[in-house]
């Protein structure tokens, strides 16, 4: 990208119309005749605003391969994981020791500086967040169940649900309950932030497990030197001091996706109560604390799978779950404690 390009209000303060000469200096090694040619319509200017989205929608890739595939690079998304490169900003900070092992081709090399100077101009406008994989984004609106089936219809990326229509999604996903209401939420909310979706950023949310965190961050290996230090969900990962952390033996790339996912940690402790009620117990345990065990085997069929879920119920349900009076009344309070919890 040129020069000033990441400047606050670089965007914004753009001549209108935006000329071939205005485009070259914004945008310097990441300009590319095809971009412009598509959004000039081959002429010597183009409206500010146009400029702008397509400028927007390039930095905006669904995924790795995607970024990829538009600086004609997608061939070494495999090898490119491999040196645990997670997203788009990541591939500039790439040593090059590390780069010599790809071994890139002529016409790659031209492609590459393209794709690096774009990669540094997201990182410098601070367009790194925490990926949301489809897998992450269903076990936090606890529709895990649901992965294969959605894959099965072609969703790959949490993006093409918003191309899935609703009835196909009713008549193949065979969703239960309590899961067709946490669906309906769920794709309402993404419409709002599909590219910035964060399970830390909202009570409809549930804090993910550890192994899930850590799939999404390209840190599986992770899971057992972790387990090793005594940390089993993503509570556990604020008691690890400086000595434990470098135990770890992370590499640059890891360090900072580690990193990363541990602010999104620290802003769940806020908005999820990570550190207060939600991670005093498992699902099975909240039920043996208010002698509601027997019951877990009809809520799990009725899609309640953690006691936020039960929030969707009616009152004018409970009767589905078959209690016994004194159950009922345990129930009672314990709705009256979930309620507090995550509506306060």
């Amino acid at each position: 990208m040129g020069q000033n390009s990441s400047n606050p209000g670089a965007l914004e303060n753009l001549p209108d119309p935006v000329t071939t000469q205005d485009a070259r200096t914004f945008l310097g090694k990441c300009f590319t005749d095809e971009l412009w040619v598509a959004t000039s319509k081959g002429g010597d200017s183009v409206d500010k605003d146009m400029f702008v989205k397509a400028v927007s929608l390039r930095n905006h890739a669904p995924s790795l391969r995607a970024w990829l595939e538009f600086w004609r690079i997608d061939e070494l998304e495999e090898i490119l994981k491999k040196l645990d490169v997670m997203n788009s900003s990541d591939l500039w900070l790439l040593e090059d020791k590390e780069i010599a092992k790809i071994g890139l081709k002529t016409v790659q090399l031209a492609h590459w500086e393209k794709a690096c100077a774009h990669s540094k101009y997201l990182d410098a406008i601070d367009f790194d967040y925490p990926p949301s994989p489809l897998f992450l984004w269903l076990e936090s609106w606890r529709l895990q169940r649901l992965h294969k089936g959605l894959f099965d219809l072609g969703c790959d990326v949490k993006d093409d649900v918003a191309d899935l229509s609703e009835s196909d999604a009713q008549q193949t996903l065979g969703m239960k309950l309590l899961e067709k209401r946490r669906w309906a939420k769920a794709r309402v909310a993404l419409k709002g932030n599909l590219k910035s979706f964060d399970f830390a950023a909202s009570r409809d949310n549930a804090v993910p497990t550890l192994k899930t965190w850590l799939e999404s961050l390209m840190l599986e290996e992770l899971e057992e030197p972790l387990a090793l230090l005594g940390a089993y969900e993503l509570s556990d990962l604020a008691d690890i001091d400086d000595r434990e952390l470098a135990s770890l033996s992370m590499n640059k790339l890891q360090t900072k996706h580690y990193m990363m996912g541990l602010a999104q940690v620290e802003q769940a402790k806020k908005v999820a109560s990570l550190d207060g009620h939600a991670d005093d117990a498992t699902w099975r345990g909240w039920l043996e604390s208010w002698r509601l065990l027997r019951l877990l085997p009809v809520m799990e069929e009725l899609g309640a799978y953690t006691r936020q879920d039960l929030i969707d119920l009616e009152p004018n349900e409970y009767s589905l779950l078959k209690m016994r009076p004194l159950e009922a009344k345990r129930f009672e309070g314990a709705m009256i404690a979930v309620e507090e919890e995550f509506n306060p």
